[in-house]
């Protein structure tokens, strides 16, 4: 049975130009797959790509799956792309994140390097939502303690990336935008619907919002029952889905998210210690921006700071970046300086912030921030660009540049996708 088949993989092969380029590049991968089976006795392999008839299921699934990719990427901009890449379990043929997969897409650039993606039943999948706690218990670690155990939605996704963007004083209207009875609670219904109204704005709708609600409403009034079970659902409603959450509980997941995430960039640069220098500070801060000068900021910063340097807290830091959560308010308040003709020095910021957002920054937080947007010395914010590169740094990665999208693939993702593209075409001749 085994050598049939290996002889029909030959035969395709030498029959077609294209599937020859790929055999170049499934030697290169099997030579090493075969080195690490022969050196490595715990290694196992890639459990995703199976070499089946080209009829088989196992393919039409892989092929299905790379067409809803391409499909989500196209239609919903970096955010689909962004969930696309970090996204690593499939479950009918669907993608969806883990709750470690979305603190990775939140703070890491890049995703990792993986093979493939993990499949599960909806009975796996049952099983490890079942491990998500419920509201009670939720806390500062929340996601790091579900780590690989759990499953989060693209539209779910969609409302996270809400949740650690918003400032404290908006997460009352976020709540009040799930209550769509306004009875002070809210249901799995009104979770779901939001839910997809979210996801068909975020696609592109052309406004009407009307007709969003409604067929938000009727896809979740029809498929209800075949959903996939996610944590998010598990740990707000339980998991037969009749709980309800209020204000309360739904404020303490929003604050301990935002600091979940928060602890973990701080602890990326911290490496254990309960400060940061300086330099960290700016490199952080200017993640995931269009900054075109970060390297002459962050080597003026550095000599300015080699001496004096104090080191920056994580209460330093945390405070800091809650601020940038209400920039549209602390805005107004720069421009009431320069409409006054006044340049911001350090007393005036301070004193902006603490007025705009409640939030007092330290003196050191504010002499890192003037060294690093004062380019010309003269201990003047240049807040034209502070604001621009903040709004880019609260997007985390959605300003990134457009990629091209002639880029050749290469590697394993590249020869996989070659396998199943040719054993269609062969299975259709």
């Amino acid at each position: 049975m085994a050598a049939s088949y290996w002889k029909n993989v030959l035969r395709m092969i030498s029959s077609s130009s294209s599937f020859r380029k790929c055999a170049v590049a499934g030697l290169t991968c099997g030579g090493y797959l075969y080195s690490k089976y022969k050196l490595d006795d715990n290694w196992k392999p890639p459990q995703l790509l199976t070499f089946v008839h080209a009829n088989s299921s196992t393919v039409h699934n892989l092929s299905l799956l790379q067409d809803n990719e391409k499909k989500m990427q196209s239609a919903v901009g970096a955010r689909g792309r962004r969930f696309v890449d970090f996204a690593t379990v499939v479950v009918n043929n669907e993608l969806y994140m883990t709750p470690k997969d979305f603190l990775e897409s939140v703070i890491q650039e890049r995703p990792k390097p993986r093979f493939g993606h993990q499949q599960l039943s909806i009975e796996q999948a049952l099983e490890l939502v079942a491990q998500t706690p419920p509201r009670a218990d939720n806390s500062l670690d929340f996601f790091r303690n579900l780590n690989s155990s759990g499953l989060i939605s693209y539209t779910e996704y969609l409302f996270l990336l809400c949740v650690i963007t918003k400032p404290k004083a908006g997460f009352e209207i976020a709540f009040k935008m799930f209550d769509t009875d306004e009875n002070q609670i809210v249901d799995k219904d009104e979770f779901l619907v939001l839910g997809e109204i979210f996801e068909k704005r975020t696609a592109g709708g052309d406004g009407k919002n009307n007709e969003a609600a409604t067929a938000a409403n009727n896809k979740v009034k029809t498929e209800k029952e075949a959903t996939v079970p996610t944590t998010l659902n598990v740990h707000f409603f339980g998991e037969d889905g009749t709980q309800v959450f209020n204000y309360a509980d739904f404020f303490k997941f929003m604050d301990n998210l935002q600091s979940e995430i928060l602890e973990m960039e701080f602890l990326v640069y911290s490496q254990g210690m309960n400060f940061i220098s300086e330099e960290d500070f700016a490199r952080v801060l200017l993640r995931f921006t269009d900054s075109k000068d970060t390297e002459e900021s962050i080597v003026r910063l550095r000599n300015k700071m080699s001496v004096v340097s104090k080191g920056i807290s994580y209460p330093e830091f945390r405070n800091f970046f809650q601020f940038i959560n209400n920039l549209e308010d602390f805005a107004i308040a720069l421009r009431l300086y320069t409409l006054s003709g006044r340049a911001i020095g350090k007393s005036d910021f301070k004193r902006a912030v603490k007025v705009s957002t409640g939030q007092d920054l330290s003196d050191n937080v504010v002499s890192t921030i003037f060294l690093i947007f004062d380019a010309d010395g003269d201990e003047k914010l240049s807040h034209v660009e502070f604001l621009g590169v903040m709004k880019d740094r609260v997007q985390r990665g959605f300003r990134l540049a457009r990629e091209k999208t002639t880029k050749k693939q290469k590697g394993w993702d590249a020869f996989t996708r070659c396998i199943v593209h040719q054993m269609k075409t062969s299975a259709n001749e």
